[in-house]
């Protein structure tokens, strides 16, 4: 039997330790795969192969950071950058290609009224994700790494 593949899904360096911490206690628990996974959303009036570096600076970063937490955690990752016109699609797509069991992925509910429950992405891949999703929704009250840690599984 093939292991499970979890996916997290990181989308700007305010959430990665929180979401890192929270997938790789996922991965300990279940005994899966772990790919932390950034996508740089292009301008619709751009090719998304267009050669600009500094487009994947931010998610380099990301996944960089997504990497170390993982190393604290002696969790083993991998970790993809894409690049698309709407993250949700590409999300989907990923999640589809990879047979992903588990899509991980955070809400900071920074848009008020307007989003109603969720934002564009959260709700776009909920709804269209091949596997299971879990989101993360952290208080306003609570930054970067002071979400209470996850216990170490056995």
């Amino acid at each position: 039997m093939s292991r499970a593949k979890l996916m997290v899904a990181l989308k700007d360096a305010e959430h990665v330790d929180d979401l890192m911490n929270l997938a790789c206690h996922l991965k300990r628990v279940m005994e899966a795969e772990l790919t932390a996974t950034h996508v740089t959303e292009v301008g619709p009036g751009l090719p998304l192969d267009i050669d600009a570096e500094v487009l994947d600076q931010a998610g380099k970063a990301i996944l960089s950071r997504a990497c170390q937490i993982a190393a604290q955690n002696s969790v083993p990752i991998a970790t993809k950058l894409l690049r698309a016109h709407h993250a949700g699609q590409a999300l989907v797509r990923e999640a589809t290609d990879q047979k992903i069991d588990l899509l991980i992925m955070g809400y900071h509910g920074r848009h008020g009224a307007a989003e109603l429950l969720f934002g564009s992405t959260v709700r776009y891949v909920a709804y269209h994700a091949p596997c299971r999703v879990l989101v993360e929704v952290l208080p306003p009250t609570l930054h970067k790494g002071l979400a209470a840690p996850l216990p170490r599984a056995a």
